[in-house]
Formats: structure tokens, sequence, C-alpha cells
């Protein structure tokens, strides 16, 4: 994870704090103000709003893609010397993003306490045991709270498992505590 974390968490810290993501951070706030809690997803013609593409814009911007393409990073490369102690979590959306649809469900509120940008962090073990509590707080939802955000990551447009993409990154995420291990969050797109 140091290595990791040496190339890509500048990159992640850059991507986030840069004034246009902050700038769509804050439109996906409004967007969700004005949309009762999420997005709007459909226009009455049968494609996306402008506020769900958005968000999907949005998340779409990856530190790993970006240093994928300067040939300074790629996570795929690293994939044997992961932990075998803890299973990843992999999905994949078929001509859609998992973090959109992650994001969508939970609002942006919730949203912000996850750590790095857009599904993008590298955390050492001390930093997983620091934010678990809040990353459960987050992921953990129980009865209407839950089926709601469900709902909405179903609702989401591409082939997922919604109750997949709301549990297994938490199941990591305590495995991974557990352990004392550092953790990579990351989309890449195939």
């Amino acid at each position: 994870m140091a290595e990791i974390a040496s190339v890509a968490g500048p990159k992640i810290k850059e991507m986030g704090e840069s004034a246009s993501a902050r700038d769509a951070w804050s439109r996906w706030e409004r967007d969700a103000v004005r949309g009762g809690g999420a997005v709007r997803l459909w226009r009455p013609d049968g494609y996306n709003t402008d506020e769900a593409l958005h968000l999907y814009d949005m998340v779409n911007v990856s530190a790993f893609d970006a240093l994928d393409d300067l040939c300074q990073l790629h996570v795929m490369a690293w994939w044997e010397r992961f932990d075998e102690d803890v299973e990843p979590f992999i999905t994949a959306v078929r001509k859609d993003n998992p973090v959109a649809a992650l994001f969508h469900g939970l609002g942006p509120q919730r949203a912000r306490v996850l750590p790095g940008w857009a599904g993008d962090a590298v955390l050492t073990a001390a930093e997983v045991r620091d934010r678990l509590a809040a990353v459960e707080a987050v992921l953990a939802l129980s009865g209407g709270e839950r089926e709601r955000v469900l709902g909405r990551i179903d609702d989401w447009p591409g082939d997922k498992e919604a109750v997949d993409l709301l549990d297994q990154p938490l199941r990591v995420w305590r495995e991974v505590a557990a352990a004392g291990l550092g953790l990579l969050t990351c989309r890449i797109w195939f």
C-alpha cells in the first residue's frame, strides 16, 4: 500500500481538492436537494437527465485512470501482490459505473464521508482503523433507510446487484481492519 499510496495518494488528493471537483460536488448536492435526496434519473423521453449525467461524469474522473494514461501506475499490475487473507470485492456494471450507482443510492452527504475521490482511495492500516466507524455509519444501514438506498441503487442504469454494491465494500473494510491491513478502492474501466 505504501508504494501505491506514494504514487496514487497525491493524485487522488489533487483530483478531489480541485476547483472543478468542488464545483461538481456542490452541483450534485443542489441537484439532489431538488430531487428529494437524489438526482432525477429519467427525462420524459426516456433518456437520462442532465443531473444524472452530471453525477456519472463527476465520479467517472478517476485518479487511477489518469495514472494509467500517464503510464505511472496500473492497478492490475499489482493484483498478485494483494493480501490473500481478504477476498476483494470486484463488480462489473455493463456500460455504467458502479460508483455512480452507489453514490446515487447514498446521496451526497453520506458519500462525502467515504475517503478519497469518486471511489478512489489508498489507506494505511491505521487510516482504515480510524475511519471504519464513519464508513460503517454510511454503509451499515437498516430498515427503511436501507431499502431507500437499495432502491436508488437499483434504479440507477446498468446491470448490477444493489445489495452487493452496498454491502460488499463494508465487508472488505471490516475484514481489512480486522487483519490490520491497508485498503485500496478504485474503479477501473476495461
